[in-house]
């Protein structure tokens, strides 16, 4: 039971890093301690002066019988002529816990990220709920639902925006597929709306697939699609991405 607390340590000591990991986890699925890294990158010299880069990481640990913990890690960085364009940095911890029955869960979280291209210094939240799988078939998939709420104190960059402290609704559907033993598709849906203001949402949809290369080398393609009702002044309500990345995988590989 340490090693979630070892886990929450490393969180709580590195601020502003992380990645969303779209695939949704389960007790059971990779016994013991697993994780994977990532990296994607884009150079161009010559006409067009451009750098980007991606860097992921993430390490669960399974104790196969009760509860999974992870701690999900990621920065982004992108320059054009020597002008910055983007950098971002987002840090998520999990604890789920089985309760009855397999398929109900109780999870807690806690997060902390920062962009400065959507004005957010820093966006601290913490929070729990509930999850069922309430479908899963070996031909179609699992289809997972999340219910819960958290607490998000919100700091921006900018001296024209105040300081933010709201209580939200989190509420989520996610779906996951296994390919052969090659490949994985996952889908999640996230709406999360202030509790005493429902007109003020963030509503975020992503999607994945990761297929096995060479033994433990894999590529990913993702695309996420995020929507916030009330952003910082002057920023965009909605932003896209797509990103093409190779990575690393290590401990077990999950059945299902």
């Amino acid at each position: 039971m340490y090693k979630h607390f070892l886990f929450l340590t490393l969180f709580l000591t590195i601020p502003l890093f992380g990645v969303v990991q779209i695939a949704p986890n389960e007790v059971g699925l990779r016994p013991g301690i697993a994780g994977q890294f990532s990296a994607s990158n884009n150079t161009q010299r010559g006409n067009t002066d451009k750098d980007e880069f991606d860097l992921s990481a993430s390490v669960s640990y399974d104790n196969n019988r009760s509860y999974v913990t992870w701690l999900d890690l990621s920065y982004a960085y992108g320059q054009v002529a020597g002008t910055k364009n983007e950098n971002k940095a987002y840090a998520h911890y999990r604890f789920l816990h089985t309760l009855r029955r397999p398929e109900w869960n109780w999870e807690v979280f806690a997060q902390n990220e920062g962009d400065d291209f959507r004005s957010i210094q820093r966006r601290l939240l913490g929070g729990g709920g509930l999850r069922w799988r309430f479908y899963e078939a070996g031909t179609f998939g699992r289809i997972y639902i999340g219910l819960g709420a958290y607490y998000e104190h919100l700091s921006y960059t900018t001296q024209s925006d105040p300081v933010e402290r709201n209580t939200r609704v989190n509420s989520y559907l996610s779906y996951t597929k296994k390919f052969g033993t090659d490949a994985r598709l996952s889908l999640g849906i996230y709406y999360q709306p202030k509790t005493d203001d429902w007109n003020d949402y963030y509503f975020n949809q992503a999607a994945s697939l990761s297929v096995s290369v060479y033994r433990e080398l894999f590529v990913k393609i993702e695309l996420t699609h995020a929507h916030d009702s009330r952003p910082g002044i002057g920023v965009n309500k909605t932003d896209f991405q797509q990103i093409t990345s190779i990575g690393w995988k290590f401990g077990a590989k999950p059945d299902r």
